[in-house]
């Protein structure tokens, strides 16, 4: 649903709940008061955002993609919170079968301003990742640094120590390549 049809739902409750008041009839003055303020809550958190986070958190990754397929329009139907955190779900969700796409998600929710620095720290070091499959070394090891300041309880820790290893491992295996410019 678009915000602004929100906006007229809820002048529409929040005018009929008025005309009740002014009819002395309180009981359903305050009951559409009280029900005006739903399309209030959701203008600020989107519901289909909200029944996305559930999906993320049972790891049913079908349902994500479902519930973030009902947002057509991010510019029109979300805020700008909601916009970054609309494509850090769809970057979560491509970050297991197509990485490039999942890094221009990622950047997109950095670009509109991720709130909580758990949610940055996890955006950047899919970024690592993507850089490291590129093959960016230098841009890896930066975005990796700044996902360990960021992650503040400490939960990404484990990730980040399996990403160094990886990127021993690539940094071992160029030195033991031959030049394939090398004349024998």
């Amino acid at each position: 649903m678009n915000k602004h049809t929100k906006i007229v739902l809820f002048l529409i409750i929040f005018i009929g709940s008025i005309y009740f008041f002014f009819q002395k009839n309180y009981l359903w003055g305050t009951i559409l008061i009280s029900l005006s303020f739903i399309p209030i809550f959701l203008i600020f958190r989107n519901e289909f955002l909200l029944l996305a986070f559930l999906k993320i958190r049972k790891k049913d990754m079908k349902g994500l993609k479902k519930y973030l397929g009902y947002v057509k329009n991010p510019k029109l139907q979300l805020t700008k919170n909601q916009i970054a955190y609309y494509y850090f779900l769809n970057g979560i969700f491509y970050s297991e079968s197509d990485i490039r796409q999942s890094e221009t998600y990622m950047q997109k929710a950095l670009d509109f301003g991720l709130k909580f620095k758990q949610n940055i720290a996890i955006a950047k070091l899919n970024l690592a990742i993507a850089s490291l499959s590129k093959g960016d070394k230098k841009r890896a090891e930066l975005l990796l640094l700044e996902a360990k300041k960021t992650d503040i309880t400490g939960l990404l820790h484990d990730h980040i120590q399996i990403i160094k290893v990886q990127m021993k491992k690539m940094n071992l295996s160029n030195k033991n390549r031959q030049n394939p410019y090398l004349r024998k």
